[in-house]
């Protein structure tokens, strides 16, 4: 994929994800629901993905990822991300790490019975069907972590992606170049997609050198809002690039 982005050349730097810990925690009830949701969005994941492959059970796994994101109401966790002033996966992952560090069977057993509702609906998310997807030969909780943020942020670029091919009314385009992005199965011959679209091979590859291009755009605007500055913004997309495997 020679259009991934070039981590010398971010876009300008948006404002960071970072503030929306802040309204979950001083914004109004609608702004703090949001920003949870978006968090949530991006984490849920990883969290639970990481809690079982250190052994914790798929109900444990739930319950204390629910805690790591019930810990983002408390005025601690602002303090912490002060603190932290980098990147917010490495930020959630210590939040994580020490919620483990410091597990008891009763301690989650009590949130789950607590007065709060879930934050997460892992119902809805087949948590436990996806975990029991992943490679077998993965032995290392922080990697595994790592790959299902990775997966997370390439998913949100390319929804955006769908979302502004929907909006041109051009879905019908999407779809069939959609397979030649990261997350796509890159399996079809390129003479069949563009008999599909009715252009030329030629022209079908310019097509897909645009979407991929502005795809890594997306990328970029997805890891910028994760972290305190450009240079950090750099190295994380450097970084996800060396775990998707194409740095």
């Amino acid at each position: 994929m020679s259009e991934f982005p070039n981590p010398s050349g971010l876009s300008p730097f948006p404002v960071t994800r970072w503030t929306l810990i802040q309204e979950i925690q001083r914004g109004s009830e609608g702004d703090a629901a949001r920003a949870m949701e978006e968090i949530c969005r991006q984490y849920w994941y990883p969290h639970y993905a990481f809690a079982r492959h250190r052994g914790l059970s798929s109900h444990d796994a739930e319950d204390i990822t629910q805690v790591v994101f019930q810990n983002l109401l408390t005025h601690d966790a602002l303090q912490s991300v002060h603190a932290e002033k980098g990147r917010m996966r490495t930020f959630m992952l210590a939040m994580l790490k020490n919620l483990i560090s410091k597990k008891h069977r009763h301690d989650t057993a009590e949130k789950r019975g607590g007065p709060k509702a879930p934050l997460v609906s892992f119902d809805e998310m087949s948590a436990e069907e996806r975990y029991l997807s992943e490679p077998a030969t993965q032995n290392d909780s922080d990697t595994l972590f790592d790959r299902a943020w990775a997966t997370g942020v390439l998913t949100a670029a390319e929804e955006k992606l769908r979302a502004e091919y929907a909006s041109a009314n051009n879905t019908e385009t999407f779809e069939p170049l959609r397979e030649f992005l990261p997350l796509g199965a890159n399996a079809t011959p390129y003479a069949d997609v563009a008999k599909t679209l009715a252009v030329t091979e030629s022209t079908l590859r310019l097509l897909i050198h645009r979407m991929r291009k502005h795809y890594g755009e997306l990328i970029e605007e997805e890891i910028a809002q994760t972290v305190n500055d450009p240079e950090e913004a750099k190295a994380e997309l450097q970084h996800l690039l060396s775990v998707i495997g194409t740095g």
